[in-house]
């Protein structure tokens, strides 16, 4: 298919998108509302493997869907799934593809098929869609998750356990907006791990999250706002968990990797070429990479040199292969206590390749009179540098850095800037106490090194807060937030990643598929194998199709930063002293006068008139409820359990047919 084929049918058959816009804004008041201009390079191949000779099957379901309306489609494709009979891996397959196709639609693309080659467009990547168009888009989008979450099993009664617990309560947001008008709240800080905290904590984020509530490996911390006169009002909700690794824009603010966000030169580099020593800021990483090194436990390794090298490195990452593999082996015949000990013999040996890797490039540094030049020109000792930072952060993360994975004001005191207020609540002393800094190594950590490892690389505590923007451009919420004299700072953008929009009988697929290649459930939440085993496993599966990762949404979003040092990627890397122990962040009552003064204090008449105007709490959930059923009600068709609702279908507009096409 020729490029000008491909622009011709992306631009016909996605061209219904912009329906509903105002076309006042096109140049020279022309109307261009029909038509979507994506580029080329934001074409995705569909084309799945392990199919068999099932793949005219797949071929013959594509040439069904050619044309079709948009909204039409994923309920073709999941009658599709129901007639697919069998229970080899070419039936699995062709299930699983089907279904991630029909969540991709969901999700915004559109399917084109020409010259028999299915090619997804992503209709939200257009370049005539500006980002008030687009953040529009992606509210119809998160509106979509958020329902399909909500039906999904169990979540409709919680979702009714949620509406009668505020019934009985003496919920009062009429009390509260009327105080607010008058002064800071006497604010209270409640951890909602359990009990009427926890379900009013649930009960406000299933007005506006996209998944169901659940819990995830590693530490987590959740908080409720209240107004101590008014307790069974939350006022917003924050949860803090474990950041993740791998978000480059991060790492590179921190320093902790040798490369900038599109891969080349930055990060730890960037940040060399400004010290005014660089000779003792490489030699100030290498000693921390060699106490690390020097405290791996060795049982079942080699002997180790703590000058690490690359040779040594390619030992141990051979090591850490066979030992995968026997692992792998041992599990899949049931004997899984033997099997964990060659686990962790596995992730010893990828430590210690890593950082004598690291150790290696940091030598070849120290031997020139500007390793920020050198690092800069040469990428393969980038790659080695890279690898020892990598486990440095891995060593330190789930101590150092916190991820704010909720942060939102519960209806109705978003008018009132309650996200600003809770935005501030991840300095504050009860926050960070919460967290904890002297917690013991974690299960992966305790079996990779020593127990003394503590004393040679000691834990600062925590030292910076991260997260992220719902939408591309800026968030209002994060927009001169400050928590006392600490401010939070927007430090880059983000490629989502994640799982959301990905649909529980999809999720069934993938584990049904995974177990029939390997002959056994792969991907579980057992020590060693990472956070999120359904993040885990959708990509495992993904990877084995052959075909586009569905996690990544293309969403690019604001990534902020609230530094408690500073410079905690200089802490890190050994090139600035450790926090002095002390008090953690400044009291909650601080942070409401703060805010009050100055978010609220100015409007107060006027935010309270818009906040009593609009649904509190309890109408939201009602709200909710109803359009669930209602939603249900025009879906009586027997079917998955999940049917998604269509992103386009919601924006009220329909694709072209299958005359426009090609």
């Amino acid at each position: 298919m020729s490029t000008e084929d491909v622009q011709a049918a992306v631009r016909l058959a996605a061209k219904t998108l912009l329906h509903t816009l105002d076309p006042s804004s096109y140049p020279h008041g022309v109307d261009r509302r029909d038509e979507l201009v994506i580029p080329i390079n934001k074409l995705i191949d569909f084309a799945p493997a392990k199919l068999g000779a099932r793949i005219t099957e797949f071929d013959d379901v594509v040439s069904s869907i050619t044309g079709l309306p948009q909204s039409l489609i994923p309920a073709r494709l999941e009658d599709a799934v129901m007639d697919i009979g069998g229970d080899n891996t070419s039936s699995h397959s062709l299930r699983l593809s089907l279904l991630i196709l029909r969540d991709y639609v969901n999700s915004g693309y559109y399917p084109i098929v020409q010259d028999r080659r299915l090619v997804l467009a992503p209709l939200l990547e257009a370049q005539n869609l500006d980002d008030a168009r687009r953040r529009q888009a992606l509210r119809m989008l998160y509106r979509q998750a958020r329902l399909n979450a909500v039906r999904e099993a169990g979540q409709r009664k919680a979702l009714e356990k949620f509406i009668t617990s505020l019934a009985i309560a003496n919920y009062e947001p009429s009390k509260v907006v009327s105080a607010l008008e008058e002064g800071p709240p006497d604010l209270s800080i409640q951890i909602a791990q359990s009990g009427a905290a926890r379900l009013h904590w649930r009960a406000v984020r299933a007005t506006w999250s996209m998944t169901p509530d659940a819990s995830a490996p590693g530490r987590e911390v959740s908080i409720m706002l209240t107004d101590r006169r008014w307790p069974s009002t939350p006022m917003a909700v924050v949860q803090f968990r474990n950041v993740v690794p791998g978000v480059r824009q991060r790492d590179t603010w921190l320093g902790l990797t040798a490369r900038n966000a599109t891969g080349g030169a930055g990060g730890y580099v960037d940040r060399l070429e400004k010290q005014p020593d660089q000779q003792a800021a490489v030699e100030a990483t290498a000693r921390i990479l060699r106490n690390l090194l020097g405290s791996v436990n060795l049982e079942g390794l080699p002997s180790i040199s703590m000058k690490g090298g690359v040779d040594q490195a390619g030992q141990l990452a051979a090591l850490a292969s066979a030992s995968r593999d026997r692992y792998n082996h041992l599990r899949r015949e049931g004997r899984s206590a033997e099997a964990r000990k060659h686990l962790a013999v596995t992730k010893r040996a990828e430590t210690a390749a890593n950082l004598s890797l690291g150790l290696a490039g940091l030598s070849a540094c120290q031997s020139e009179p500007s390793p920020s030049r050198l690092l800069r020109a040469d990428p393969e000792l980038r790659r080695r540098v890279d690898a020892g930072l990598r486990k440095l952060w891995h060593y330190h993360m789930g101590f150092v850095a916190l991820e704010m994975s909720v942060c939102g004001a519960a209806p109705p005191f978003g008018p009132f800037r309650v996200g600003k207020l809770a935005a501030a609540l991840a300095g504050s002393e009860v926050v960070l106490n919460a967290w904890g800094k002297g917690r013991p190594l974690g299960e992966i950590a305790a079996t990779v090194y020593e127990p003394d490892v503590r004393e040679k690389v000691p834990n600062p505590g925590p030292l910076v807060v991260f997260t992220s923007g719902l939408y591309p451009g800026h968030s209002s919420q994060y927009n001169r937030a400050s928590s006392g004299a600490l401010k939070w700072r927007r430090i880059g953008e983000t490629m989502g990643y994640g799982s959301f929009h990905v649909a529980a009988d999809t999720v069934d697929a993938v584990d049904a598929f995974n177990e029939a290649v390997d002959g056994y459930s792969h991907i579980t939440r057992t020590f060693g194998e990472g956070a999120s085993a359904r993040f885990r496993a959708i990509g495992k599966a993904l990877s084995g199709l052959g075909l586009p990762d569905l996690r990544r949404h293309d969403t690019r979003r604001p990534l902020y930063a609230l530094p408690l040092v500073d410079d905690p990627g200089g802490v890190l890397l050994g090139w600035c002293a450790m926090p002095a122990p002390g008090q953690l962040g400044i009291s909650a009552q601080e942070i409401a006068q703060q805010w009050w003064q100055r978010w609220v204090r100015g409007q107060a008449s006027q935010l309270a008139r818009v906040a009593s105007a609009v649904p509190d709490l309890l109408d939201e959930l009602q709200g909710l409820l109803r359009e669930v059923n209602e939603v249900e009600a025009t879906m009586p068709q027997a079917g998955p359990s999940t049917r998604q609702l269509s992103l386009l279908e919601q924006m009220g507009q329909r694709t072209a047919g299958s005359d426009e096409v090609g």
